[in-house]
């Protein structure tokens, strides 16, 4: 498994390193924003990661005594490396049975905030794709948003990742609360991306600005409808006629 990226490695989470406070609050946060570490059997982040396919922490990259290197600096993966002691997120793929025997998986993660904005989550999710998709051999990766207030950001990173909006599922998954208080519904959105889409990753990338969801689902839309439209005049199932037979037509 590739386990390192220009600016961040990952490091398999285990019994020798799951104690740490930021992993504590990095779990809570997951437990509060994420579908599978929320409906977890066992609300412990050790647990968790014994279930999953991988559950890794993430770190940064440092090259010597130089802090992280400069995302546009090209910087060979052969060189030596050595990992700051303190995570900066969370990155996990995990598979309920049916899902393995499907080769379909799920896919999350997590960056602390003093970390955000700086690429860090994009490169650790490729790096889990990357092993999801041409180790593992999965057919299809998806990933799962509660309505929140993260859910937006996560959203376009998997986007410009070329993930795709398959739906929402209404009032799907119930976010018990704590200290005695009614839990609530929450909807539940899905993206997910084809192995077919990650080979072709960098010829279907969108260029220039990442799109938003609704230039997604858009692009979906207009490319569904056209398909229907030819599909419906290669069965005749549309007769073209002007505008004035169809007048007559009603009259």
């Amino acid at each position: 498994m590739l386990t390192q990226s220009q600016n961040v490695a990952l490091s398999p989470l285990n019994f020798s390193n799951f104690q740490s406070a930021v992993l504590e609050i990095l779990w809570s946060e997951l437990m509060e924003s994420a579908v599978e570490p929320m409906q977890a059997p066992v609300p412990y982040l050790i647990n968790f990661a014994e279930d999953c396919l991988l559950c890794a922490i993430v770190v940064l990259r440092k090259y010597g005594d130089q802090a992280p290197c400069d995302l546009t600096a090209p910087v060979p993966l052969e060189e030596e490396f050595r990992c700051a002691e303190q995570p900066i997120g969370l990155v996990y793929v995990t598979a309920a049975p049916a899902q393995n025997a499907a080769q379909e998986a799920n896919v999350g993660i997590i960056i602390s905030q003093s970390h955000q904005r700086k690429g860090f989550a994009r490169e650790a999710v490729e790096l889990a794709l990357k092993w999801a998709f041409e180790e593992l051999k999965f057919h299809r990766i998806q990933a799962a948003f509660m309505n929140d207030a993260q859910k937006d950001r996560a959203m376009r990173l998997f986007v410009g990742q070329g993930f795709t909006h398959e739906g929402t599922r209404r009032r799907s998954v119930y976010k018990p609360e704590s200290g005695g208080v009614v839990g609530v519904w929450k909807d539940v959105t899905y993206l997910a991306m084809l192995d077919t889409e990650w080979a072709l990753r960098n010829v279907l990338k969108p260029r220039g600005s990442v799109p938003n969801l609704w230039d997604e689902m858009f692009t979906r839309h207009t490319r569904e409808r056209e398909e229907m439209v030819k599909w419906d005049e290669k069965h005749n199932r549309v007769r073209k006629v002007s505008s004035t037979e169809t007048l007559r037509d009603v009259e």
